[in-house]
């Protein structure tokens, strides 16, 4: 199968039109005719990833996190980046991006979550193009009610994850959003919806002092641990394809007590 072919796999699920204008998605290195026997699926791509990819015999990566984002000028073999993309060139390894169009596609990461803390009723909650089933974030009802304290506790097991909170922890969730990564700018948005929870990672500490005033109770359950189902997503799309071999890609921060 070829690169190109593994690309129209995944942009099934996740169409392209999906990813926000400043994100960097699609084959974003490599040649799209190349012949793949196996894919390594990774959150992350660094030069970790990228050496393990090569261990393990892949030709090809798909990754959640894009390389290239921010427009680099140059590349130095002196930085991790420029390491990591001469070592991609060199092992002839195409590298295929699915960002912000998976995290807002229907069957995506956002509806992945959603699942994860069994919700019903769901909806998106930002719908960001003319496609009403797509969007950032999910809102919708657990089957039964709680206190943010006992929900907050939930999240940690299912996420398999410290949390931090902020809000009343005697209130009552009924209505959850969720919204994987960093998504502290939907939080108005989800308190509007009538959210009485939003779980979401990445978030500041003056940001989640304000956005509390709304009512609105707040998990940071972290980047990593909110988007780490990615690569199952991509293991179920790919797998009746070609060979797929999971990352063992683990979360850049831990937990001193």
């Amino acid at each position: 199968m070829k690169v190109k072919e593994i690309a129209e796999i995944i942009e099934r699920v996740c169409p392209v039109r999906l990813a926000y204008d400043w994100d960097n998605v699609g084959l974003l290195c490599g040649d799209a005719e190349k012949d793949v026997k196996k894919v390594f699926v990774t959150l992350d791509i660094n030069l970790d990833t990228v050496n393990e990819a090569i261990k393990k015999g892949a030709d090809m990566i798909v990754s959640h996190h894009p390389i290239l984002l921010g427009g680099i000028r140059r590349i130095d073999y002196g930085t991790a980046e420029g390491q990591m993309i001469k070592l991609l060139v060199e092992n002839n390894i195409p590298v295929y991006a699915a960002h912000t169009n998976m995290d807002t596609a229907r069957g995506g990461i956002n509806d992945r979550l959603a699942e994860i803390f069994g919700l019903t009723d769901v909806s998106v909650l930002d719908v960001h193009t003319d496609d009403v089933s797509a969007g950032l974030g999910r809102i919708g009802k657990l089957k039964d009610a709680v206190t943010f304290k006992e929900f907050a506790k939930i999240c940690a097991e299912k996420l398999n994850t410290p949390v931090r909170v902020a809000g009343d922890k005697s209130k009552i969730i009924k209505t959850v959003a969720v919204a994987s990564g960093s998504c502290s700018e939907v939080i108005p948005l989800a308190a509007a919806k009538g959210a009485d929870v939003i779980v979401t990672g990445d978030l500041k500490y003056h940001n989640t002092m304000d956005m509390t005033y709304l009512g609105i109770c707040i998990i940071d359950a972290g980047h990593y641990p909110t988007e780490i189902c990615v690569m199952s997503i991509f293991e179920e799309i790919l797998r009746d394809s070609v060979e797929v071999v999971k990352s063992e890609n683990k979360d850049v921060f831990r937990f001193v007590m």
